[in-house]
């Protein structure tokens, strides 16, 4: 592989940060990034679901737009093109989640900046909360974007395309106290939708034999119309410690889930346009950066790593997702703190297999 180029989406700008981004091609051929943005710290209210794009196949990229500026937190964008429909996605903590983070974490917080979150967490009213509370998602056509709806899944980059349906799998989305608001159980589901406004019912994976906590999943449809899933997992506050596990869906159901060994998450997957599928996932254990794979059976082997990036300062890093340019080169974009910055950027690297 060789690296050919390097650039930011977004970048710090000594107030705010960048984080959680996806990044697809868009019905007219422009690319197109999503991530949360205004971001004073990892966690913190003021997030905001952000869309930038370029037309240039990623040399340039456009002052990003908002999408979503809800009274909570907007974290994780992710996005998914089928046809000239563009499905976006993000979430929501709670006031309680951030206010406990925010004694929890005080990561090096500016003077006042605790006593600003405090006060704006205090201005958001329980009815704000309710409306907005949960996983998002909403279809457009890259430009302009219908209303948010909730779903009952959550995954950092959302969607894939199966067929001519999207496929949603992720994990059923709970709140602190470990309560679905649709009322599902702790785990990894799947549904599926047409238009994305209306879903299907979700179908439950198996548990981990092993009891891993799986969460933040990622798929692709594989040439025999299985479709290939993989999870971030870790051990409870053992965040540098992240695996992926893999599993298939068959005929409708989940089979069981196999641990890899692999180091690192969440999983990020692109078909490429020889038929290779390309796994990218992150890495928060030193070296901190990002790593790749590829596959040429459907997912039935993989190749050796392969090292995109090993230059993030910290394990606050990754969460990549890639996509192939038309010189057939891919891109791929993350977020990580750069040099000294005290927050994060949402980078991107043009690279060659």
């Amino acid at each position: 592989m060789k690296i050919l180029r390097k650039g930011k989406i977004a970048g710090y700008d000594g107030r705010t940060g960048h984080y959680w981004p996806s990044v697809a091609r868009l019905p007219n051929g422009d690319l197109a990034a999503v991530w949360s943005g205004g971001r004073k710290n990892h966690i913190c209210p003021f997030g905001k679901l952000m869309i930038s794009c370029s037309s240039d196949e990623g040399k340039t990229w456009t002052c990003p737009d908002i999408l979503l500026n809800s009274p909570l937190d907007d974290r994780d964008g992710g996005i998914c093109v089928k046809g000239e429909s563009v499905l976006v996605t993000t979430f929501n903590n709670t006031r309680k989640f951030q206010r406990e983070s925010l004694h929890r974490w005080p990561d090096g917080r500016p003077e006042g900046e605790g006593a600003q979150i405090e006060a704006y967490l205090n201005s958001v009213t329980d009815e704000q909360e309710k409306e907005w509370f949960g996983s998002l998602c909403a279809v457009g056509d890259g430009r302009k974007f219908g209303t948010f709806r909730k779903i009952p899944l959550t995954s950092p980059h959302g969607a894939i395309v199966r067929k001519n349906e999207f496929l949603y799998v992720g994990r059923s989305f709970m709140d602190e106290e470990g309560v679905s608001p649709f009322g599902l159980e702790e785990g990894i589901y799947y549904m599926s939708s047409d238009d994305g406004v209306t879903w299907s019912s979700p179908v439950k994976a198996p548990p981990a034999r092993d009891g891993a906590f799986l969460c933040e999943p990622h798929a692709f449809e594989c040439a025999d119309g299985s479709v290939f899933v993989a999870a971030r997992s870790h051990a409870a506050g053992n965040y540098d410690e992240m695996s992926l596990y893999f599993n298939r869906i068959r005929n409708g159901n989940f089979e069981q889930w196999q641990p890899t060994g692999i180091v690192g998450a969440p999983p990020h997957f692109l078909r490429l346009n020889d038929g290779r599928v390309l796994l990218v996932y992150g890495r928060r254990k030193a070296p901190f950066g990002v790593r790749a794979k590829i596959s040429s059976d459907d997912g039935a082997s993989w190749s050796e790593e392969m090292c995109l990036s090993e230059d993030a300062p910290d394990w606050d890093v990754g969460y990549p997702s890639s996509v192939q340019l038309k010189n057939g080169n891919i891109l791929t974009v993350w977020y990580q703190h750069c040099g000294t910055d005290r927050l994060a950027s949402v980078v991107y690297q043009e690279w060659e297999i």
